[in-house]
């Protein structure tokens, strides 16, 4: 087993990692945005953020992952998407 400094130091490697995909994840959304203002369509999209809830819920939990923390995550990721793309 490892020492407690190599798994924390292995936590804040996979944390930098997670924020960088947050990001990437935000410049599509804004992307996504400038489509949507240019083709007329509206900013919040409630059967798209349905297909996405659920499809990260099947994928979350085969990561062992609770319903709970996959919605929460999912929304603060939403929200965030939304207001780039407003």
């Amino acid at each position: 087993m490892k020492d407690l400094s190599s798994l924390r130091a292995e936590i804040d490697q996979l944390d930098e990692q997670l924020w960088e995909i947050i990001g990437k994840r935000v410049d599509v959304a804004r992307q996504i945005g400038e489509w949507k203002h240019q083709n007329g369509e509206p900013v919040v999209q409630t059967q798209r953020y349905q297909e996405v809830l659920q499809h990260c819920r099947q994928v979350g939990t085969q990561y062992g992952l609770s319903e709970e923390v996959i919605h929460k995550v999912m929304n603060a990721l939403h929200t965030e998407s939304i207001r780039v793309e407003s």
